[in-house]
């Protein structure tokens, strides 16, 4: 499983966890000029929405679990900010989204959504989501 700075690419990447988060102004700072390459932008952000929201879940299962000692609790402290940013990510890059859907509302359905009709299901489509990079 890559990671969500992998999935969105260094520009994207640094825009978002820029303090001054605008989606309008990244979405005019990218190559929108052709549909591919808006539907490319669109499957690299929900990919990274995916690993982060996974990432999110597992931090919690596994900060619940660890709270059972004292080892676990100070751990937990730090498990909680990375779940944070995890989680605070992912809101940007979905409102990065539903700005970029705005915007071109006739875009074609991304790889991920695809996949949940096909299978109904989000966890098996990491290849797919993955290999479109």
């Amino acid at each position: 499983m890559q990671n969500g700075k992998a999935c969105l690419g260094d520009i994207i990447y640094r825009y978002i966890t820029a303090d001054q988060f605008s989606p309008e102004c990244l979405l005019d700072c990218l190559d929108l000029s052709s549909e591919h390459h808006t539907l490319d932008i669109a499957n690299r952000i929900e990919a990274a929405i995916h690993v982060w929201r996974l990432k999110d879940h597992k931090k919690h299962l596994s900060s619940a679990k660890a709270r059972r000692s004292w080892g676990g609790k100070v751990k937990g402290l730090v498990a909680d900010s990375e779940k944070n940013k995890n989680h605070f990510l992912a809101q940007r890059a979905e409102t990065l989204l539903e700005s970029l859907k705005h915007r071109f509302p006739g875009l074609p359905q991304t790889a991920l959504d695809m996949a949940k009709i096909q299978y109904n299901k989000v966890h098996y489509f990491f290849p797919l989501i993955f290999s479109l990079n």
